[in-house]
C-alpha cells in the first residue's frame, strides 16, 4: 500500500487507478466468457448462461452497495491509528540525531525486516509449500500439532480424492453452478502460475529495480528536507503528490477533469503562499541558514536536537517537493506490478533495494562515526524500531487492510489530514515551534486543492466504470436479441 498524498508510507489517487484498472481487466474477461457461450452448440444454454451473468452481475453490485453502506467499526479504529502512526514519522526521525540519508537508510533498513515475514507467507502459499512440509512431518509431530494442521495431513489423501470425485460429479452433471465454482478454481490456480512466471521475468526485475531507486529518492529528499525546514513545510510539500499527479497526467494528455484542474491550481496556489515564509526567514536569517550542510554530521545533525526555532528555507521545500515528485513516479510504476503481484513480494523488494540506495548514498555523501547498520545499538534501536514497526508496517498495512471495508477515496482524504497532526505532534513534544503565519494561510490551501483532485479523480473513474458496466450490459443485451432472433428463423424454418 504506499502513499498517494505524498509521503510514501501510504498509497492514495494510484489506488484508484489500480483499481479502475483491475475493473478492465475483469470486463475483458467477461467478454471472453460471452464469445465463448456463443460459440457453443445450444442456444438455450446460452440464454441461459447470460441470464445467470446478469443475476451474478446484479447480485455483486447489491452485495457491494450493502457492503458498503456497513462499514464496521473497527475498520475506522484502524484508519485513525494508522493515520497517527504515519503523521508520528516526521516527529521520529527529527527525534534521531543522525545525518539524514544514514536515517533514511535505518528506516528503510528496519521496515524490510518485518515486510520480509509477510514474503515468506506469500511464497509459501503461492508455491503451496505449508502443504508439503506437513505431508513430510512425521506422525510423531503431528499429534503435537494443534487439531485444525493434524486433520489436514491424516486427511490429505482423502481430500485429495473427494476433490476428484467432486470434479467428475461436475463434469457428468454439467451443472452451472458447478462450472462456475471451477472455473473460479481454475483461475485461481491460472493466477498463481502467472505469478510464478512473471515473477522473475527480466521486465518485472527491472521495474522492481526502477521502483525501490525511486523509493530510495523520495525518502533521501524527504528526510534532508526535515533537516533544512520546519516540520510543517516538510510534510506540506511533500503531501502534494495529488498536485504532481494532475501535472503528469496534462503532460501525458491523460483524460483528466475540471475539478482536477481547479484543485491543482489552489495546490500551487498554497504552495506559492507557503513559500513566503522561507523566502521571508531567508532575507532576515541568512546568517543562521549559511551554517547548514547536507552530508554534514560527524555523529549528530540538527534534526533531534530539541530544537524549536528552525527557520523554513526554500532549498528544504524544494527538496520536499521533490520527494512528492518521487512518490507520484513510484506510485505510476508500482501500478504496473500491483496489478497482479501480492502486497508482500511487490513491498519487501522494493523497500529492500531502496534501503541498499540510502546506505550506498550515506557511504559516499556522508561523513558520520555512525555504522551502516548503527541503528542497532541502544541510543537508536528504539526509534528505529518505532519507525518500522508504526509508520512504516501498521500504517501501511493497516490502510491495506481497510480497504476491504473502506472505499480509497475516504483513505485518501484521511491521510491529507498528516501535515496538521504531524506539525501539532512536533509541537507537543517539544521538536518545533507553532507554523509560522503564511503557512498557516497556505497550508489550507494545499491540502485543500489536494482534497479536490482526491474527490474529482475518484468521481472520474467511478463514471468510467458505471460507463464500462453499461457498455457491458448494452453487449449482453444484443447477443439475447441476436440469439432469440436465430431461434425464431431456426422455428419458422421447421
Amino acid at each position: 500500500m504506499k502513499k498517494e498524498n505524498g509521503n510514501c508510507d501510504t498509497e492514495p489517487i494510484p489506488l484508484s487507478i489500480i483499481l479502475s484498472n483491475d475493473n478492465e481487466n475483469t470486463n475483458e474477461t467477461i467478454i471472453e466468457t460471452n464469445n465463448k457461450s456463443d460459440t457453443s452448440g445450444n442456444d438455450n444454454n446460452n440464454n441461459d448462461n447470460n441470464n445467470n451473468n446478469n443475476n451474478n452481475n446484479n447480485n455483486e453490485n447489491k452485495e457491494k452497495e450493502h457492503h458498503h453502506h456497513k462499514v464496521p467499526i473497527f475498520a475506522y479504529v484502524i484508519l485513525g491509528f494508522a493515520l497517527l502512526a504515519m503523521s508520528s514519522s516526521g516527529v521520529a526521525l527529527k527525534s534521531i540525531e543522525a545525518p539524514p540519508l544514514l536515517k533514511a537508510s535505518w528506516r528503510l533498513q528496519s521496515t524490510s525486516i518485518l515486510l520480509f515475514f509477510g514474503l515468506i507467507y506469500e511464497v509459501t502459499m503461492i508455491y503451496n509449500f505449508h502443504k508439503k512440509i506437513i505431508q513430510k512431518l512425521p506422525k510423531s509431530l503431528i499429534l503435537l500439532l494443534p487439531n485444525k494442521i493434524s486433520i489436514i495431513y491424516n486427511n490429505f489423501d482423502k481430500l485429495k480424492e473427494e476433490e476428484e470425485q467432486e470434479q467428475e460429479q461436475n463434469e457428468d452433471e454439467q451443472n452451472e453452478t458447478n462450472y462456475n465454482n471451477q472455473k473460479k478454481e481454475i483461475e485461481k490456480e491460472k493466477n498463481k502460475e502467472e505469478i510464478k512466471i512473471k515473477l522473475f521475468q527480466r521486465k518485472t526485475i527491472l521495474i522492481l529495480l526502477g521502483t525501490g531507486i525511486i523509493l530510495g529518492f523520495h525518502f533521501s529528499f524527504w528526510i534532508i528536507s526535515l533537516d533544512k525546514t520546519t516540520l510543517a513545510h516538510s510534510l506540506l510539500f511533500v503531501t502534494s503528490s495529488p498536485i504532481m499527479i494532475v501535472l503528469v497526467m496534462i503532460i501525458r494528455r491523460a483524460p483528466i477533469s475540471k475539478g482536477e484542474i481547479i484543485g491543482c491550481i489552489l495546490g500551487f496556489i498554497g504552495l506559492i503562499i507557503t513559500l513566503f515564509d522561507s523566502l521571508f526567514f531567508n532575507n532576515n536569517n541568512n546568517n543562521n541558514n549559511n551554517d547548514d550542510s547536507i552530508g554534514s554530521g560527524s555523529g549528530s545533525s540538527s534534526i533531534g536536537s530539541g530544537k524549536s526555532n528552525q527557520n523554513p528555507t526554500v532549498y528544504g521545500d524544494f527538496l520536499a517537493l521533490m520527494g512528492a515528485v518521487c512518490i507520484v513516479f513510484y506510485l505510476f510504476a508500482g501500478s504496473l506490478l500491483r496489478k497482479w503481484m501480492p502486497l508482500f513480494c511487490y513491498a519487501f523488494p522494493v523497500t529492500f533495494i531502496a534501503s541498499i540506495f540510502c546506505s550506498i548514498a550515506s557511504l559516499i555523501f556522508e561523513e558520520t562515526d555512525l555504522f551502516i547498520f548503527g541503528w542497532v545499538s541502544k541510543s537508536f534501536i528504539l526509534l528505529t524500531c518505532y519507525l518500522a514497526v508504526f509508520p512504516g508496517f501498521i500504517g501501511h498495512t493497516g490502510m491495506n487492510a481497510i480497504i476491504k471495508y473502506i472505499e480509497p477515496v475516504v483513505i485518501s482524504v484521511t491521510l491529507l489530514l498528516e501535515p496538521p497532526i504531524g506539525s501539532l505532534m512536533g509541537y507537543v513534544v517539544g521538536v518545533e515551534g507553532l507554523p509560522t503565519f503564511f503557512t498557516f494561510i497556505g497550508g489550507p490551501f494545499i491540502i485543500g486543492g489536494c482534497l479536490l483532485v482526491t474527490i474529482s479523480s475518484h468521481l472520474r473513474n467511478k463514471k468510467l466504470q458505471q460507463q464500462q458496466q453499461q457498455q457491458q450490459q448494452q453487449q449482453q443485451q444484443q447477443q439475447q436479441q441476436q440469439q432469440q432472433q436465430q431461434q425464431q428463423q431456426q422455428s419458422q424454418q421447421n
